[in-house]
């Protein structure tokens, strides 16, 4: 049985336990309205099985017998029972039927049926020819036409087609005829057919009254929803004639109108469109004449010294030969939603803080300038100095209170015409607008926009009140000029932002303006960011290798891991400039991971016995996963932690000086030893080395270089070789590129040393050949200088 057949047999079965076991109201209603389907028919049904039960008593005229009196008798009975039961129906109060009136129809129906059975079992089979046929022909009339009268009611019409079918069966079989078994056989498929038919036609029935059900239901939500309209609704219907008259004009429509209903029929639309609205009234009077549907135009009217926006939409009419006879439309007021929409604009283009233009509308306005083509014009960018240090201190109210106060002398101090923004945070801008003489003139006088940057600054470094304090900040401005080559809102912007890049490096509080030099060099350092992402995949990266050598036993007891970077366009850049980069734009834990891993893999396979260095970044350090880090890459290497030491600098404590101390001692925990870099030079607090067991303190080479000529400078030396001894650390000098450097340093108690003179970084492979050669008998005689006085010194070797 195939899928479709057993769904809609299913469906049939569901409307059924619907029709005869639920309750609910609207089962009830459709109930009855099947059910009035067949009361409607009783009395012709009735008089239908009385007529035909009559002819089958003519048909046995002179052989009545008791038992056919007695059947006929019966089928009066019924018919009599069912038309009572049909005057009942019609006085019923309620369209409603229960499930047990449905049940007792149904019982009726097949009491009907049963009554018509007896007649061909116990007649047919001794009946004549003729009162056979009699018996058939009306028999079978009967079942198709109650069949079918009872099509509204499934069970019913199911019992009446059984008995009728059965009966029929029964009474062929019993004459003992062949050819009346191929009878009963049609008349089996007679009544399926039958039966069949009548079912479709109650599912056609009980769709038809779902849908009309469905239909009033909507057609009452449409008369609320019609009702609310007429009360409620901003809108108004008008209708013109033929000469463009208004016609039965509404109070609502006079109202929109700002007038009188009285006064609208005396007008036509284009002239209260041409005397009433200031703008807008040209457009309708054109659609109107071009005589096509028209939507949303907007009209204008003052009324009352406020401005009203209405919205037309109309569409023609034409009469019964298709002559044009007037209009009709929808008139809406806007007036909210039109304001709404003036107040978006006006928040979407102002900084709610300050009231300035916002970073939205200052797009906008260069964008336009742009489009202008007019030449001159600059754009000062600028960003408060030191800003965060104010939120931090005070609160963000003071700070709101300090944008508010340089919102105010941008204002005072901008020229007329231009457009003063707050682009976010403490970021603002001014946009100078060319001169009207600069436009005839052709002039782009760039000298006025530095000047004016300059005041700015010296403006805003002046101290603010904010309530009780007394507040000083200053500010660093970039400058770029609208010059022919700016062709976008983003260039212009870029060079401003890469001025002020300029502007702070220089030290802040200063303004300067954008050169190609600049650009060059933005876009170098673009080509770098750019490049790092490319350089670890794809092998660009090198480590040099420059030796520690141990100045009491002159052996090679370490090596520094430097990075290299041969760009594929640059060539090779140098690793001051591209760690920076690294660390800015969040690189560095990428390429310093990539360092410290192939550090640690030649130092287990290719550097037997040397303990590598490794320069940490504070941004490294700064990651709490960092040390779970080294730990997987000395794991996965094979390298003793003993091996590895991470050179840091005093940087790592300014931020949070007791998280950095946490990952060095855990650091130390795992057996890395720990380097403090360019020790002396920075930051340097003996509380550090108090707090954390360094391994080794490297003193930077500006010391070594101004102990060549400062005694005070060679007495430091002294002091950090003897503090470094008695808090049991080792010391290394970096930069030792003169013999005369490397012998003050032994003079000091140094223990190791680093430098050109020793050796420059090597590639890995030129650093083995180095550290096979180095003989350890020469000791440092042949780096020291001779000892006769005046020798020249040897010369400095080459990066």
């Amino acid at each position: 049985m195939s899928s479709t057949l057993i769904d809609e047999l299913r469906t049939v079965a569901s409307g059924v336990r619907t029709m005869y076991g639920d309750d609910g109201a609207i089962a009830g209603r459709m109930r009855f309205e099947h059910l009035n389907a067949v009361v409607r028919l009783t009395p012709l049904a009735m008089a239908a099985n009385l007529g035909n039960a009559s002819l089958v008593l003519w048909a046995f005229h002179g052989q009545w017998t008791t038992g056919l009196l007695v059947w006929w008798g019966v089928m009066v009975m019924l018919a009599s029972m069912a038309t009572w039961r049909w005057l009942t129906f019609r006085r019923k109060p309620l369209p409603v039927v229960s499930c047990r009136g449905i049940h007792r129809t149904t019982l009726h129906a097949a009491l009907l049926a049963a009554h018509w059975a007896v007649l061909p079992i116990a007649w047919f089979a001794d009946a004549s020819h003729g009162q056979q046929l009699a018996i058939a022909t009306l028999f079978t009339g009967m079942m198709g036409a109650g069949t079918f009268v009872l099509g509204a009611l499934p069970l019913a019409s199911l019992a009446y087609v059984l008995l009728f079918a059965a009966s029929s069966l029964i009474a062929l079989l019993m004459t003992r005829d062949p050819l009346l078994a191929g009878v009963a056989v049609l008349v089996g498929m007679y009544a399926a057919m039958v039966f069949l038919g009548g079912i479709s036609y109650w599912r056609k029935a009980t769709a038809l009254m779902l849908s009309q059900g469905e239909a009033v239901r909507h057609e009452h939500m449409l008369e609320v929803m019609l009702r609310d309209f007429e009360q409620n609704a901003t809108d108004a219907l008008w209708e013109t004639d033929g000469q463009g008259h208004l016609r039965h004009p509404s109070p609502r429509l006079a109202k929109l109108m700002r007038t009188s209903a009285e006064q609208l029929v005396t007008l036509s639309l284009e002239q209260w469109l041409h005397q009433r609205c200031s703008q807008g009234a040209q457009e309708v009077a054109a659609a109107l004449r071009k005589g096509l549907p028209f939507h949303s135009i907007m009209v204008a009217l003052e009324h009352g010294g406020e401005r009203h926006h209405l919205a037309f939409n109309g569409k023609p009419l034409f009469d019964e030969l298709g002559q044009p006879g007037g209009w009709r439309g929808v008139l809406s007021d806007q007036t909210a939603v039109v304001r709404a929409q003036e107040q978006l604009h006006r928040l979407a283009h102002t900084d709610s803080l300050t009231q300035l233009s916002n970073r939205f509308a200052l797009h906008s306005a260069i964008a336009e300038q742009l489009h202008a083509g007019s030449p001159g014009g600059a754009l000062l960018l600028l960003d408060l100095d030191h800003f965060k240090a104010v939120n931090d201190s005070f609160g963000h109210s003071t700070g709101d209170a300090l944008l508010s106060g340089v919102a105010e002398r941008l204002r005072a101090h901008a020229p007329e015409g231009s457009l003063v923004a707050r682009l976010g945070g403490d970021e603002f801008a001014v946009l100078l607008r060319p001169a009207p003489d600069a436009v005839v003139q052709g002039d782009a006088p760039e000298s006025d926009a530095e000047q004016l940057a300059a005041s700015l600054v010296s403006a805003l470094g002046r101290p603010y009140l904010t309530g009780e304090r007394r507040l000083r900040i200053g500010a660093s401005m970039g400058v770029a000029h609208m010059d022919s080559d700016v062709t976008s809102v983003d260039e212009l912007l870029v060079r401003a932002d890469i001025a002020l890049y300029e502007a702070k490096a220089q030290g802040r509080g200063r303004a300067a303006g954008y050169t190609s030099a600049l650009r060059q060099r933005t876009q170098r350092r673009a080509t770098v960011e750019e490049g790092l992402q490319q350089a670890v995949r794809q092998d660009q990266l090198s480590l040099h290798w420059q030796p520690k050598v141990d100045l009491a036993t002159w052996k090679v007891t370490g090596a520094e891991a430097l990075m290299r970077w041969e760009h594929p366009s640059l060539g090779r850049v140098s690793p001051g400039e591209f760690i920076p980069v690294a660390e800015q734009c969040g690189l560095i834990e990428l390429v310093g991971l990539w360092g410290l891993r192939h550090a640690c893999e030649c130092a287990r396979r290719q550097l037997p016995g040397i303990v590598v260095a490794v320069n940490v970044s504070a941004v490294q350090l700064a990651d709490p996963q960092f040390v779970q880090l080294v730990q997987s890459v000395l794991e996965s290497t094979g390298l003793p932690a003993r091996r590895l030491e991470l050179e840091i600098t005093e940087s790592i404590f300014i931020e949070d000086t007791a998280a950095a101390l946490r990952q060095l001692h855990a650091l130390h925990a795992i057996g890395v030893r720990i380097a403090l870099d360019d020790f002396g030079t920075g930051y340097s607090s003996l509380s550090y080395l108090c707090r954390f067991p360094f391994s080794t303190l490297k003193i930077d080479r500006s010391f070594v270089e101004e102990a060549m000529v400062r005694p005070e400078a060679l007495a430091v030396v002294h002091s950090i070789a003897q503090l470094a001894r008695s808090l049991g650390m080792k010391t290394v000098c970096e930069g030792i590129e003169t013999p005369e450097q490397l012998a003050m340093v032994i003079g000091a108690g140094i223990d190791e040393a680093q430098g050109y003179l020793l050796s420059a970084p090597r590639p890995l492979e030129h650093f083995q050949n180095f550290t096979e050669g180095w003989d350890t008998n020469l000791a440092p005689l042949e780096f020291l200088p001779p000892p006769a006085a005046g020798r020249a010194a040897a010369p400095t070797p080459g990066r």
